[in-house]
């Protein structure tokens, strides 16, 4: 069973002093896998305890499908191989708006105070990381990223 650990920090709207288009391209987003760690991962007091991270130990999921959710979103170019997107930290991330997502599972991601530091959700045997897998939309370099 992989155990997640995901970002929870919205940069783009809680971050002082605000960050510019490409500081943001570039960090983490919540909903963001930050790492996939196997089963039984002895996670730190900052994983556990920082209202940044949440751990989510997922067994129906499998590591491999966990794995792709580490890729980056490289930059798109046109046909004179000049960048017209900017990289972004994560290509995929766990979209937790889904209708398939209980309300416990999204109150638990919201709970700053971590109440429940690492969150074993047995989900459902149809729910799979791939119902939830989302890709990141890219943004564009006239937007205001300098690459």
């Amino acid at each position: 069973m992989p155990e997640l650990l995901l970002f929870a920090w919205d940069h783009a709207t809680q971050s002082v002093p605000r960050l510019s288009i490409a500081q943001l391209a570039a960090l983490p987003k919540r909903y963001d896998v930050i790492t996939v760690q196997p089963d039984g991962w002895r996670w730190g007091l900052e994983e556990l305890a920082h209202p940044w991270f949440r751990v989510l130990a997922w067994p129906a999921a499998s590591r491999a499908d966990a794995h792709t959710l580490l890729s980056p979103l490289l930059p798109a170019v046109d046909s004179n191989m000049t960048p017209t997107t900017c990289w972004q930290y994560r290509g995929f991330y766990l979209d937790l708006s889904n209708a398939l997502v209980p309300p416990s599972l999204l109150a638990w991601f919201a709970d700053d105070a971590r109440a429940v530091p690492r969150l074993v959700w047995t989900a459902a045997g149809a729910m799979t990381l791939a119902a939830l897998k989302a890709a990141r939309p890219q943004i564009t370099v006239a937007a205001g990223c300098e690459l």
